[in-house]
């Protein structure tokens, strides 16, 4: 039989197969002829060694951890080029177990792996970014750098990283924000700086970051802010402050934080709220206020926030809490997800206090019912009431509280709410909701200003108080003139 032609067309198709076979083996020859394969360092007196997932062949590995040992690594070291044996590397992580092991970002490696989408450094020695550290790197998505000692962030440190959606620099030692520090970073969500020193936000230090959700700056020490700290945050939805100095919040300091749903502000220092302190959030849906110095609220504290649903104000220092400051979000309180919790400040039992029974009724959120069932506030010296209204609840009642809860209720957690020791109560203190509403004492009202920011009153403002000066027939005009300042306070 005659063999059968080969067609030339599959012919030269092999050929150029065999040949690119060919040169990819003899590219690899040269890699290892000229580099050392990173994934395979052999000398134990490396000051690198480095762990590969998946293959250690060269330019196999997709993701690469390595540990800095021996006293550092210098710039000029000629282990940086040998990054280039595993070009392909998609997640890269340095481990710095040497005091003063790395003093800087290796700039360098990064340049060489131009499919990288996941970087971190972590225990280094870096004390500031440079300017422009970064650029160009335009296939990183996250990025990580953990407790590195960092001081300071030159502007435009972090320059043209176009795809970069998260940003971590927790336990650093970062002083302040400079303006345009996070310049170039148009897809930025998720930006955390927890526990640095963080004590200034310069003006438009975050204003380029347009499409950032999320923001933790909690366990710092920032002790002032205004409505320039958060310019163009339009589109935040979480801001967490928690852990920091901050004692008093003036009107409208979150006004540019239009579509902010949760805000976190516990463990300050807060004594003063402006009466329009959160003016501007209108989609807010969680305000989380505990461990402050808070000794009043405003009555219209809540009307910029109409639908917030979800309140924290555990131990503060007030002593009222009366419908006016609710009213703005009272039907909110009655839906499943809502929550408010007052413990651990200083109310009497008084009739301020009678809209819990109410709610209580109201409510379809457990979380509700059970923080009103357990409301404890204190008797007044010459209250007389009979002790047997204050009966503790009886065994029956909780039952039937554990069986209205829905599976979704215990499996649904809520990371603000810490659940705190139980105190023995006083002899003065009693469950609110044991006392029949009749039987709740109403003491005269007590008129403070507690907001010393003024804006001039809108022209139908201005109308409304004239017809009240105007209606006012009776009383004292001094007392009617005290009242209109009064509304104008902010």
């Amino acid at each position: 039989m005659r063999a059968q032609k080969i067609p030339a067309a599959l012919l030269l198709l092999l050929v150029a197969i065999d040949s690119l076979h060919a040169n990819r083996r003899k590219q690899k020859e040269k890699i290892i002829q000229t580099t050392t394969n990173i994934c395979d360092i052999s000398d134990r007196d490396s000051k690198v060694h480095c762990y590969c997932e998946n293959s250690p062949e060269i330019n196999e590995a997709i993701k690469t951890e390595c540990w800095v040992f021996n006293g550092g690594i210098d710039k000029t070291d000629p282990l940086w080029p040998s990054f280039t044996s595993q070009s392909n590397i998609e997640i890269l992580a340095f481990n710095v177990r040497a005091d003063g092991g790395l003093s800087f970002v290796p700039t360098k490696v990064l340049r060489y792996l131009r499919k990288l989408k996941i970087f971190s450094i972590k225990y280094s020695s870096i004390l500031k970014i440079e300017s422009e550290t970064f650029v160009n790197l335009t296939s990183v998505q996250e990025m990580t750098l953990t407790k590195n000692q960092i001081v300071v962030l030159n502007k435009y440190a972090f320059y043209n990283l176009p795809n970069l959606t998260t940003l971590t620099l927790d336990e650093n030692r970062i002083k302040k924000l400079e303006t345009d520090t996070f310049y170039g970073l148009p897809a930025l969500q998720k930006l955390f700086l927890t526990s640095n020193n963080i004590s200034k936000i310069e003006e438009g230090a975050f204003r380029h970051l347009v499409n950032l959700l999320e923001l933790e700056l909690d366990r710092n020490n920032i002790s002032e802010l205004n409505k320039e700290s958060f310019n163009g945050l339009a589109n935040l939805k979480r801001l967490d402050l928690r852990r920091n100095k901050i004692a008093i919040l003036n009107s409208f300091t979150f006004i540019e934080l239009w579509n902010l749903q949760e805000l976190l502000l516990d463990y300050n220092e807060i004594y003063i709220l402006a009466q329009r302190t959160f003016d501007g959030l209108s989609q807010l849906k969680k305000l989380s206020l505990s461990h402050n110095k808070l000794v009043t609220l405003a009555d219209g504290l809540f009307e910029g926030v109409r639908g917030l649903s979800a309140v924290d104000l555990r131990h503060n220092k007030l002593k009222r809490f009366t419908i006016d400051n609710l009213r703005p979000i009272y039907d909110n309180l009655k839906l499943q997800k809502s929550y408010i919790y007052l413990e651990g400040n200083d109310f009497d039992c008084d009739c301020h206090l009678a809209w819990m029974h109410k709610l209580r009724h109201e409510a379809n959120s457990i979380k509700v019912r059970t923080s009103l069932e357990n409301f404890v506030c204190k008797l007044s010296k010459d209250s007389n009431f009979h002790q047997g209204y204050f009966e503790p609840a009886k065994n029956a009642e909780k039952e039937n509280i554990i069986n209205e809860l829905d599976e979704d209720d215990f499996n649904e957690e809520d990371e603000t709410y810490i659940e705190e020791p139980k105190k023995v109560r006083s002899d003065n203190e009693r469950t609110l909701l044991q006392i029949p509403v009749e039987l709740l004492p109403c003491p005269a009202e007590v008129k403070s200003v507690t907001d010393k920011t003024y804006t001039y009153p809108s022209q139908n403002e201005a109308k409304d108080y004239r017809n009240l000066i105007q209606s006012s027939a009776v009383g004292n005009v001094g007392d009617v003139i005290l009242i209109v300042l009064l509304s104008f306070v902010v």
